[in-house]
């Protein structure tokens, strides 16, 4: 049994973070920015709660420029995605 209490929450983030890295790769093949905001959005709130930090960070700028009316370029929602998948990859 982990020491962890939130071990089996963060199992769950995981799955989701994979999930919407999906997601994020799909709209953006797609041109989708409304699909992107909404994960990024998601992303900028959880991740940070369970110690994701640079996926935190890196979901919060894009929600930061969604806000300021400039969608991120193809370039920063890869590297989104990259961090999730490395992140989450790392902590399997």
């Amino acid at each position: 049994m982990s020491d962890d209490p939130l071990a089996e929450i963060r199992k769950r983030f995981r799955h989701r973070a994979l999930a919407d890295a999906e997601a994020l790769s799909d709209a953006l093949k797609a041109r989708d920015f409304e699909a992107i905001e909404m994960v990024s959005h998601g992303l900028a709130g959880a991740a940070g709660l369970f110690g994701f930090t640079g996926i935190g960070d890196a979901a919060k700028a894009m929600d930061q420029q969604f806000a300021e009316g400039r969608p991120p370029s193809p370039a920063e929602i890869e590297a989104l995605i990259a961090t999730i998948r490395r992140d989450m990859d790392a902590y399997s």
